[in-house]
């Protein structure tokens, strides 16, 4: 049985010689003496058990089955070379940060970037707060290796999941006429001022209240503060306004703050994941299948 174990040098050397014609101009495009060219091909011919060459003082000429052999050697050696490219290219993007946008580092997210971290202590993550659009934007232009979002778009270069869905939750001061209600409908705070901070997560506070009160009462009064967050559940708490906020953010603050479910919104707002379909880092998807699992359990645990 013919042993296949093959040595790639020696069949380096048998292709550059079949294209060159001769050993001699082999040698000299591998850079290595004739003699060393000769002796390695007359190594693989009896790995082989059939001469590649019929040689003459004219010169050499491939055999019919080392024609067909070498035929096939060219096909695996590009694909051999192929394949060793792309390892390299996922060993470098393996070995660089992972950029990741979210909306909120808040709730079942945290969990799973935890989780992420502890599985990968080798992959150093980079965090960023995003709004949606920014987010899928960063994404499709290979700014950021995955976002997790409230609202995925349709790109062509990118792919995204639904991990959970979350409820929708209104923020109000202690001692608000609404805070004595179990649930809020839209038409309760369909008049009322609402404060937002700029970009990143308010974003999405922002996009939910157009989309929500524009129909009912107009365009709501929305007042957009320069501050965190945070800040703005302390603009709450003093009276500027109420807020809205989803499931895996609520605040409890008895002392400070009222947290009403809206009625109706138990599942609004779907967490997306976006990343990119073609070139993605390498571990990109695994932070996804993490988040994934940990929604899917909290689902079941209900």
């Amino acid at each position: 049985m013919t042993n296949l174990s093959l040595d790639l040098r020696n069949l380096q050397c048998a292709i550059s010689a079949a294209e060159a014609g001769s050993f001699r101009r082999a040698a000299e495009t591998l850079g290595l003496p004739q003699s060393s060219v000769s002796r390695r091909i007359q190594l693989l011919e009896r790995r082989l058990g059939f001469p590649l060459f019929i040689r003459s003082p004219a010169g050499i000429q491939v055999t019919p089955a080392g024609r067909l052999f070498l035929e096939s050697a060219v096909d695996a050696a590009e694909r051999f070379d192929g394949a060793a490219r792309e390892a390299v290219a996922v060993h470098r993007r393996q070995s660089r940060d992972l950029r990741v946008g979210v909306s909120r580092t808040s709730g079942r997210l945290l969990r799973a970037l935890g989780a992420f971290r502890a599985r990968y202590p080798a992959v150093r993550m980079m965090l960023g707060e995003y709004s949606h659009v920014d987010a899928q934007r960063s994404v499709a232009a290979g700014e950021l290796d995955v976002a997790f979002v409230h609202r995925g778009g349709d790109l062509p270069t990118c792919a995204t999941k639904e991990l959970w869905r979350e409820g929708i939750y209104v923020v109000l001061p202690r001692d608000h006429r609404l805070s004595s209600k179990a649930e809020v409908t839209w038409a309760d705070i369909g008049g009322e001022t609402f404060v937002s901070c700029v970009g990143g997560p308010c974003s999405d506070i922002l996009d939910c209240l157009t989309m929500r009160l524009v129909s009912e009462n107009g365009l709501p009064n929305i007042e957009v503060h320069a501050v965190s967050e945070a800040g703005i559940y302390d603009l709450v708490a003093m009276g500027y306004g109420i807020t809205l906020t989803n499931d895996s953010v609520v605040r409890t603050e008895p002392d400070r703050l009222a947290v009403r479910p809206m009625r109706g919104e138990a599942e609004a707002m779907s967490m997306m994941a976006i990343w990119r379909k073609h070139g993605a880092h390498p571990v990109a998807t695994k932070l996804v299948t993490i988040a994934e699992t940990l929604g899917r359990d909290d689902r079941l645990s209900r």
